[in-house]
């Protein structure tokens, strides 16, 4: 990857980060920012790269839960891309810079993104490298198939169920509401 592409990525990234899928405002302190306006300024990129239609990061259509497995892994390259920035500079505003801003992504995997998330990324990998061209796997993957069927049933119902009973509490609470008024 050329030096341009790196600026490019680097670019995006901090942008999503300090723009944020959502209002993330409201969560990024003022240090955070001012780390990351002088990283903008140092890896700086054209307009037309940087709203080229590509963001690095796309905004995501998941569930709450799978949202916190996509942005532990996210984390996990922003991470990984701030490490090579570090192996790249020898400019100790920026090596300030981005020690500050990988503490801050570090201490907030930490704090929220804890539990089995990174045996669970393991376990995905492991899954995705399975050679679903070879026989044995084939021939093992028919005999597991009923028992992981019905676990992917019960699961499917269990979500279904829980889902169902939020809509009958929010309509509870409407109809409760309107009672009231």
């Amino acid at each position: 990857m050329d030096v341009l592409s790196r600026a490019v990525m680097c670019f995006c990234l901090m942008g999503w980060m300090t723009l944020g899928w959502s209002n993330a405002a409201q969560y990024t302190s003022i240090n955070m920012k001012r780390n990351i306006d002088k990283l903008k300024v140092h890896y700086k990129i054209s307009k037309d790269q940087l709203f080229n239609g590509n963001p690095v990061f796309p905004k995501d259509t998941f569930e709450d839960s799978e949202r916190r497995v996509l942005m532990s892994v996210v984390l996990d390259v922003y991470l990984s891309i701030f490490g090579q920035m570090l192996n790249q500079t020898g400019d100790q505003e920026m090596i300030e810079s981005l020690k500050y801003v990988k503490g801050k992504i570090q201490d907030l995997q930490k704090h929220y993104f804890l539990g089995r998330i990174p045996e669970l990324r393991t376990h995905l990998q492991n899954l995705w490298a399975i050679e679903t061209s070879d026989t044995t796997v084939q021939g093992k993957a028919l005999s597991e198939f009923i028992t992981i069927y019905e676990k992917a049933s019960k699961l499917a119902l269990k979500f279904h169920l829980k889902k169902d009973n939020r809509r009958k509490r929010r309509q509870a609470q409407r109809l409760k509401s309107t009672h009231i008024m």
